[in-house]
């Protein structure tokens, strides 16, 4: 999904004026594999990911581990102004060859996803536990991807509530006891396969003390939600370079954070309320992009907004991406929220 009108809105910031003093916020970066021979779409080219590495290192970000990042801004303890976490979803060798050299060169923590099943496993595509247990004495952290990456909000044919709730703890059990089996500790940060997520499979995450991260856009605060933060993809063309610089720069969109189900039912124009929480905001210059373009956006009351997309948003996964400039600075607020609809029939889409 691609949204080209946003990016030229926000055009490139080659640096960025302080945003006020003390706040608490952080970006999370994802990656899968740092190759150019690997699918586009989940892909970045390594000489890209060498280019976005120094591009933070010339604009002095400090790369915190993402547990430190989380536990700060959580609490609301005031954060660097410019601060972001790297993370690798799946077990790629990639991460091992291409991204690990020039992280430890720098001695920049980062964190790995792993769908355990699959370390071990073919040596030209995954990981081993060696090469996951060098990485983590060198300062990663190795997070819960579930054992097998399959689609938790599916259930099997004739599946019922409660076998699909033990089907999905038994696998994210299974996982961290195999990290914790392999490399001594088993953090409770969770990544959720595909980014796909609802409310039954959230509850089940966080009563299991994990905090989630999804696949949506946008810097994260205090008040977001701790079961599906957000992290900026950088694969296929949301790698670029000239929007690489806004997306890391970017702050949390003040609003009210609710949980909105990204299940998409019989309404295939999901609305999206946006309620803020500060003022001093440039609320005429909100805007909206979701499949095909920018949003219809109506304004409700003085503090809210709510977006609805023109047209029916495709089968499959697809998103809301809502930015507004950060007043007296050349930064901006984002935020993102994700839409799952099914196939008509009620049937689910095949991964392509």
């Amino acid at each position: 999904m691609r949204f080209p009108a946003l990016f030229l809105l926000l055009g490139v910031c080659a640096g960025s004026a302080a945003s006020p003093g003390g706040s608490s916020h952080g970006v999370i970066l994802q990656y899968h594999h740092v190759a150019d021979d690997t699918p586009y779409i989940t892909s970045i080219a390594p000489e890209r990911f060498a280019a976005q590495v120094t591009w933070l290192a010339d604009h002095h970000f400090e790369i915190w581990p993402l547990e430190k990042l989380v536990r700060t801004v959580r609490q609301g303890n005031p954060t660097p102004d410019h601060v972001a976490a790297i993370t690798f979803d799946d077990a790629y060798a990639s991460i091992y060859t291409r991204a690990f050299p020039l992280l430890k060169e720098r001695g920049w923590p980062f964190t790995i996803f792993v769908a355990t099943k699959f370390v071990n496993g073919r040596p030209e595509d995954y990981l081993s536990w060696d090469e996951l247990k060098e990485m983590q004495t060198a300062g990663a952290t190795i997070g819960n991807h579930t054992y097998d990456h399959r689609h938790l909000i599916r259930r099997d044919p004739g599946e019922s509530y409660d076998a699909w709730h033990k089907r999905v703890a038994d696998d994210i059990d299974k996982a961290a006891r195999e990290i914790e089996a392999h490399l001594g500790t088993a953090p409770k940060l969770f990544a959720y396969p595909y980014g796909e997520y609802d409310a039954d499979v959230m509850q089940i995450v966080e009563e299991k003390g994990y905090i989630g991260f999804g696949q949506e856009s946008g810097a994260f605060g205090p008040g977001d939600l701790f079961g599906a933060l957000p992290r900026f993809p950088m694969g296929g063309d949301y790698s670029s370079m000239d929007t690489f610089p806004n997306k890391v720069n970017t702050l949390p969109l003040p609003i009210h954070m609710v949980f909105t189900n990204p299940l998409v039912g019989d309404n295939l124009r999901p609305s999206l309320t946006l309620e803020f929480t500060k003022k001093d905001l440039r609320l005429d210059q909100l805007v909206c992009y979701g499949p095909g373009g920018r949003t219809d956006l109506t304004q409700t009351s003085s503090t809210t907004f709510v977006a609805r997309n023109k047209t029916s948003i495709p089968i499959g996964r697809s998103r809301y991406n809502c930015t507004m400039p950060v007043q007296g600075t050349d930064r901006y607020y984002w935020f993102s929220q994700m839409w799952i609809r099914k196939e008509p029939d009620g049937s689910w889409y095949p991964e392509p």
